[in-house]
């Protein structure tokens, strides 16, 4: 008789598609330890969370913030996210930063968490990456002054990826054993 897989419930909210990104990559490493079901935070079908064991929120930000309908999700199903095993990520251009790159010294993740009243099994955070090419005239100025100010990449024409991998594949092992 075999073992019953745990249901893993995989949400993200992203502005550039990079936190779905590696909400994807770990439902395809999870994939043979896990039954999956993927979406979006923007999609209004978000699953019924009774239906599942566990539950990973991964969620990017842009200017300081995590999206509003994070925020509004973790208010909204805060009872059930209790009572479920849970992961949550970050992925900001700050963690870029050694000295910011912990889910204790990330300002965002910190922020966030506080705000909601949450405290997740597992927290994680990524620098993710920084696509100029793809951004419009105002969110590349803007993006392009503030990594002016912190240090940061300024080549427009290239696409900076921060994503530590080896850090992906630590919460996805972290995720397999909740």
């Amino acid at each position: 008789m075999s073992e019953k897989k745990s249901r893993l419930l995989i949400l993200y909210s992203t502005v550039d598609g990079h936190a779905k990104h590696i909400c994807e990559y770990a439902q395809e490493k999870l994939k043979n330890s896990k039954e999956i079901t993927i979406a979006s935070l923007d999609d209004d079908s978000v699953q019924e969370l009774n239906d599942f064991d566990e539950v990973l929120l991964g969620a990017s930000v842009r200017y300081g913030f995590h999206r509003k309908n994070v925020y509004e999700f973790v208010r909204e199903h805060k009872d059930a996210l209790l009572k479920k095993k849970t992961a949550f990520f970050s992925l900001n251009l700050t963690a870029r930063k050694p000295e910011k790159a912990s889910p204790e010294t990330n300002p965002y993740i910190v922020k966030f968490l506080k705000k909601v009243d949450w405290e997740p099994n597992l927290k994680s955070v990524f620098a993710g990456r920084l696509d100029y090419p793809s951004l419009n005239c105002p969110n590349r100025l803007a993006i392009l002054l503030i990594m002016a100010i912190t240090n940061g990449p300024k080549d427009l024409s290239k696409v900076h990826d921060f994503t530590n991998w080896s850090k992906v594949d630590e919460m996805v092992e972290s995720i397999r054993n909740l």
